[in-house]
């Protein structure tokens, strides 16, 4: 099995989630998986900064989901 890796951002202000976006890698194991997606939410974080996190009370989540391997 392989594993995909997606994130949402949500604001806690609005309510509502944007769509969620898939991380461009697929990972051998769940654990590389659920680090990178730990990874990527504070890199994101970062990114938007303080004050935009602050004023629209923003929230990362995220989910590993397995998927078929397709047979060739």
């Amino acid at each position: 099995m392989k594993i995909v890796l997606s994130l949402i951002i949500c604001s806690a202000l609005a309510g509502e989630c944007k769509p969620s976006f898939q991380h461009k890698d697929v990972f051998e194991d769940w654990s590389s998986c659920m680090y990178q997606g730990y990874n990527n939410s504070i890199q994101l974080l970062n990114v938007m900064g303080d004050d935009y996190i602050n004023q629209n009370k923003i929230f990362i989540k995220f989910y590993c989901k397995e998927i078929e391997e397709k047979q060739t």
